[in-house]
């Protein structure tokens, strides 16, 4: 299956892409997505510690299952005030 990794902040900036194609296999978890991006892209090791992923623009939890045609992407922690 292929899903799109939607990149921006400091991991665009670091990565110099805004986003990525993943090929995963069927039955791929949000772990498993971040696990291949980081793979293709060894700057960003740092998003499985501190973000949060999101499944079609909605928090998931990094063992929800990916499908086909995903958009994905990890929300780092923010703070504001």
């Amino acid at each position: 299956m292929r899903v799109r990794v939607e990149l921006f902040g400091r991991a665009a900036s670091q990565s110099g892409e805004r986003e990525a194609a993943l090929d995963l296999p069927e039955g791929a978890t949000l772990r498993d997505a971040a696990a291949a991006l980081v793979e293709r892209l060894p700057v960003l090791a740092w998003i499985p510690e501190v973000c949060r992923p999101a499944r079609n623009l909605e928090y998931a939890r990094w063992d929800d299952a990916a499908a086909d045609g995903d958009e994905i992407s990890f929300i780092p922690p923010v703070s504001g005030g």
